[in-house]
């Protein structure tokens, strides 16, 4: 077995995983501000970014990015006013900004607001029936937007609600079932809606629930990998959901999941490219997602990445299975049910590789610590993925 000590020396390594099995990350135009606590919707195939912080000011300000000419154009300003950390969504041809706060005058919001792409204009609907607040979450389903936690006055709040844009209405749903908190994540696949992670009073979060809006209930879902996180971020790309990035205390994380609906677990995928990745905007134009600017801290960025996921470059025929190897937890090794010759990979939880090796029927894994894993079996043109925690 060779134990690989440092990744700095193997970045062809990196990327050829990414570039298979993982998806890839790269750099397009810089967002023409350094903006982050920002908001974000797509429609018709552009990206939307508004309002936002620089450490100095807020702002109302939108941009609209176009993917196909790779470019950034201003258009109307929010009327609603200057802030940072709204929330949107987008129904049909229709983005939907809300809520956010403005700390240079202490005002925290709950109205909403229409941006028709088309006109390049503003039109304000119903205000949210709830107290003003900053940092919640939103995303919509069937042409219904729901929003919901966030925190306004040092309370937290766990309500949920629905948005229907036909008759400008809200209607209160079941509260989200987690604790009441704030810069938690969301979306919206296979007919249900995720939330989860955040922070409320100094306690971050790693948790996640589905809400099925046909019945109107929450169920609990599994956790994202080990680390707690607040400002992460969390798109849906080809019909798969994709959550990473944020920050726990004084770590910043860089890792991205993958969340496999049937099998409710998370699969580690390509980790952002810098350190860092918190505090920004995300959004998705169906085929690619793109993370912009963000850090919430000095320097605050004005960069761009583009994620394409699963993008296979060769006759790689890949598998996810779980039930080739046991124990699992392991503690010391792990023990694998296959065939033939070939070669061993394991990669953490933020996509680096930690150990790689010729194919063994029993893997030590003594030298790892507590956490979730996954073991890339490589035979002839067969990658097989097999996910696996460490306990002790």
């Amino acid at each position: 077995m060779t134990h690989i000590h440092t990744l700095l020396f193997a970045p062809a390594l990196l990327l050829s995983i990414a570039s298979t099995a993982q998806g890839t990350w790269a750099p397009v135009a810089d967002h023409p501000g350094q903006w982050y606590a920002q908001a974000a919707f797509s429609v018709g195939g552009k990206g939307y970014v508004c309002t936002g912080y620089n450490a100095s000011q807020n702002t109302a300000k939108l941009w609209e990015y176009d993917p196909a000419l790779d470019t950034w154009t201003e258009k109307a300003s929010l009327p609603g006013g200057a802030r940072q950390y709204a929330s949107a969504f987008a129904i049909g041809d229709t983005g939907y900004v809300m809520g956010g706060w403005n700390n240079s005058t202490s005002t925290f919001f709950n109205d909403l607001w229409a941006y028709h792409p088309t006109t390049d204009t503003w039109e304000q609907k119903a205000s949210l029936p709830a107290p003003p607040r900053f940092a919640g979450v939103a995303f919509s389903m069937d042409g219904i937007g729901y929003y919901g936690t966030g925190a306004g006055n040092a309370i937290y709040y766990n309500d949920f609600h629905a948005y229907d844009p036909v008759t400008d209405t809200w209607m209160q749903k079941t509260h989200f079932p987690g604790n009441a908190r704030r810069w938690a994540i969301g979306f919206a696949v296979d007919g249900k809606g995720y939330i989860g992670t955040g922070e409320s009073s100094g306690v971050r979060y790693r948790d996640f629930h589905a809400f099925d809006p046909l019945t109107d209930t929450w169920q609990p879902r599994a956790d994202l990998g080990s680390t707690n996180r607040r400002n992460g971020y969390a798109f849906v790309v080809d019909g798969h959901a994709y959550v990473g990035g944020g920050q726990d205390f004084t770590q910043n994380w860089n890792d991205f999941h993958r969340y496999d609906v049937g099998a409710d677990s998370w699969l580690p995928v390509s980790a952002f490219p810098l350190n860092a990745c918190k505090n920004g905007a995300s959004f998705s134009t169906g085929n690619a997602a793109f993370i912009v600017g963000g850090n919430g801290q000095w320097p605050v960025l004005d960069e761009t990445w583009r994620f394409l996921p699963d993008i296979t470059t060769g006759s790689i025929e890949h598998h996810f299975n779980t039930h080739l190897l046991f124990p699992n937890p392991a503690q010391d090794q792990l023990h694998l049910d296959v065939q033939g010759s070939g070669s061993y990979t394991i990669v953490n939880e933020l996509g680096a590789v930690l150990t790689t090796g010729p194919l063994l029927r029993t893997v030590d894994v003594s030298m790892l610590p507590k956490g979730l894993y996954v073991l890339l079996v490589e035979q002839l043109e067969v990658r097989t993925m097999l996910r696996f925690m460490v306990q002790r």
